[in-house]
C-alpha cells in the first residue's frame, strides 16, 4: 500500500442554486416548483441546491418533511438548509445540515494580510486549468484566462472580473464576484456578482449559454430570446429583472 493518505480534507468553492422559500403552503410551493422546473427540466434534474428558509424559519406551521419530499419529487437534491437563526423551528425540524445565512468567511493568510497593508498589486492573474478542476483565485485585478474553458472546468474570479479570451464550452462554468467578459462563444454557464454585486454584468461575443446569472437571478437557455442566440450580448440586472440585450 502506498504512503498516500486514504482521505484528504480540502477547502473549495462550489456554486449552488439557492431555493428561497416564501410560503408555508405546500400547494403553493409545489406549483412554483413545477413552473420553474418545467422551464428547463434537463438543467434542474438532480441539481444540488441549498434550501433558504430564512423568510419563513420562525413559522412553526412549516412542514419541512413535506418540503423536502416536494424538492425530491421534482428531481432536485437538497444538500443543506440556510437560516438566520439556528434555534428557529425550521432549523430544528429540517433533516439537513444547517448553514448560517451570512455564509462562510475565508480567513486571510499572513501573506495576503501583509499585501493588503502595503497595497494590493494590480497585476492580472492567469490561472492554470485542469480537467474537472476548480480554481479559486483572490485577486485585485481581473482574472484572465487565455485558453478555452472546457466541459467540467470551473473558473472563479474571486473579488474581481473574469476575462476569457477564448470560448467557454458546454458544461464549463464561469463564476465571478464582478463582471464576466467572454471573447469567444459562451456555451457553458456564466454566473457573475455571486457575492451579491447587483451591478455586475456578463458580456460575450456569441451568446449560446446553458445558463446566465447576475447576483443569483438567472435564466436558462430556454428563456434566452431566440434573436439573441449566437449574437454579441450583455446581461445585467434591472431591479429583480434579468435583462439580456444585444451588444452593439
Amino acid at each position: 500500500m502506498s504512503g498516500q493518505a486514504a482521505v484528504e480534507l480540502k477547502g473549495g468553492m462550489y456554486t449552488l442554486l439557492s431555493l428561497q422559500i416564501h410560503s408555508i403552503e405546500a400547494d403553493a410551493i409545489e406549483l412554483a416548483l413545477k413552473n420553474k422546473v418545467q422551464q428547463a427540466p434537463g438543467f434542474f434534474k438532480e441539481t444540488p441546491i441549498v434550501i433558504d428558509l430564512s423568510p419563513v424559519e420562525h413559522m412553526p406551521e412549516l412542514d419541512t418533511d413535506k418540503l423536502l419530499q416536494l424538492v425530491k419529487d421534482y428531481n432536485l437534491v437538497a444538500i443543506a438548509a440556510r437560516v438566520n437563526d439556528k434555534s428557529s423551528p425550521a432549523a430544528c425540524s429540517i433533516k439537513l445540515p444547517v448553514l448560517d445565512a451570512g455564509g462562510p468567511r475565508a480567513d486571510k493568510s499572513a501573506d495576503t494580510a501583509e499585501q493588503d497593508k502595503d497595497g494590493a498589486k494590480d497585476t492580472p492573474a492567469t490561472p492554470e486549468l485542469t480537467s474537472g478542476g476548480v480554481i479559486d483565485m483572490p485577486v485585485a485585478g481581473p482574472t484572465i484566462v487565455t485558453r478555452p474553458v472546457r466541459s467540467g472546468q470551473q473558473v472563479y474570479a474571486q473579488g474581481g472580473e473574469l476575462v476569457v479570451l477564448g470560448q467557454a464550452g458546454p458544461g464549463a462554468e464561469l463564476i465571478a464576484d464582478s463582471n464576466i467578459h467572454v471573447y469567444g462563444p459562451l456555451r457553458g454557464r456564466a454566473l457573475c456578482g455571486v457575492t451579491g454585486n447587483t451591478d455586475a454584468r456578463i458580456f460575450c461575443r456569441s451568446l449560446e449559454a446553458e445558463l446566465v446569472s447576475v447576483a443569483g437571478n438567472y435564466k436558462p437557455l430556454e428563456e434566452i430570446p431566440a434573436d439573441l442566440k449566437g449574437k454579441p450580448a450583455q446581461i445585467w440586472l434591472d431591479g429583480d429583472r434579468l435583462v439580456i440585450e444585444a451588444l452593439k
